[in-house]
């Protein structure tokens, strides 16, 4: 039998075939196992941010950001209501409303007033068919300058 022969090029080629199949095979699966590990690793990332997500949400007491048009709001009913200009406001996330720590303008140039040389006001902001209901009194002791507490 020479190298040539028929037999030996038949066998030689199923071989080949046969190996060619294996690698395809081996294709597959690697690129399937890749997807499945990459969703893992994406379904990890999804659950981890909406973990961190949760964890940082404001609670009750915690220093927000105001919502939109509520510090102009604040702002003209310190201005129209107490005659005070507002300086700078602080809100705060409270159960069923916002609490805000107002600064005004001190204003001792009115003497008999005592209000006027008060300089913080602490304002409560409850949300009433889209309009901010406001009530306002000053600070004027420690205890009156904790964030939610509106008697």
């Amino acid at each position: 039998m020479g190298i040539f022969d028929q037999e030996n090029i038949s066998s030689v080629s199923q071989v080949e075939k046969d190996r060619l199949f294996e690698t395809v095979h081996k294709t597959e699966d690697s690129s399937r196992n890749y997807f499945k590990i990459l969703g893992i690793v994406g379904l990890c990332v999804l659950v981890i941010g909406a973990v961190v997500y949760y964890l940082t949400l404001p609670g009750v007491g915690s220093r927000i950001i105001g919502p939109k048009g509520l510090e102009d709001e604040m702002r003209n009913h310190f201005h129209d209501k107490q005659k005070r200009t507002a300086t700078d406001i602080t809100f705060f996330n409270c159960e069923g409303f916002l609490w805000a720590r107002v600064d005004v303008e001190v204003r001792l140039d009115i003497p008999g007033n005592p209000l006027f040389a008060v300089s913080r006001y602490r304002a409560k902001a409850v949300p009433r068919d889209g309009v901010w209901d406001i009530t306002a009194s000053p600070i004027t002791s420690p205890e009156m300058d904790t964030p939610c507490s509106y008697q």
